[in-house]
């Protein structure tokens, strides 16, 4: 359960609603191009520069067992994500769009859904159950995540 008083970035992700807590974002970026890495699974969308740092970015959607991302969408943004404690890794996430900032209820998140895809079971924390409800992710799962874990790159500020 997370605590109250939290806030995260709503996101949508192949046409269902995630958050993502604010203390773990780092920066919302345009789309840019991607390099494709050789023998990497499916959820590496590819790397990228960002400001002299390579930069896992994974393709959200189909890690979260939907769609692949839509090439060419005009509201995709690769949102920069980082753990909060730890290992301090990161990776961009590549989203469909924004959709604002959602406050956690002071009671906490709600459990997370049988109706949610197995893949999408094992990222999400809970259910912010107000209307739209949005589930909301966890970082750290998505990054120990077998596919992602030699990719996800330590924090370069750090």
């Amino acid at each position: 359960m997370t605590a109250a008083g939290e806030r995260c970035i709503a996101i949508t992700v192949a046409s269902a609603l995630y958050g993502l807590p604010v203390d773990e974002v780092q920066e919302v970026i345009g789309i840019r191009p991607l390099t494709r890495v050789f023998h990497a699974p499916d959820v590496i969308a590819g790397v990228t520069n960002l400001r002299g740092d390579v930069l896992p970015v994974l393709d959200l959607g189909l890690l979260l067992g939907g769609a692949p991302r839509i090439e060419g969408a005009t509201d995709a943004r690769i949102v920069v994500v980082r753990e909060r404690a730890g290992a301090q890794r990161r990776a961009g996430f590549c989203v469909a769009e924004l959709r604002g900032l959602r406050d956690f209820p002071a009671s906490g998140l709600g459990a997370v859904p049988a109706t949610l895809t197995e893949p999408a079971r094992s990222y999400v924390s809970g259910i912010i159950p107000t209307s739209p409800p949005c589930a909301v992710l966890s970082v750290t799962a998505v990054l120990d995540s077998p596919a992602i874990v030699p990719f996800a790159t330590r924090d370069a500020t750090r």
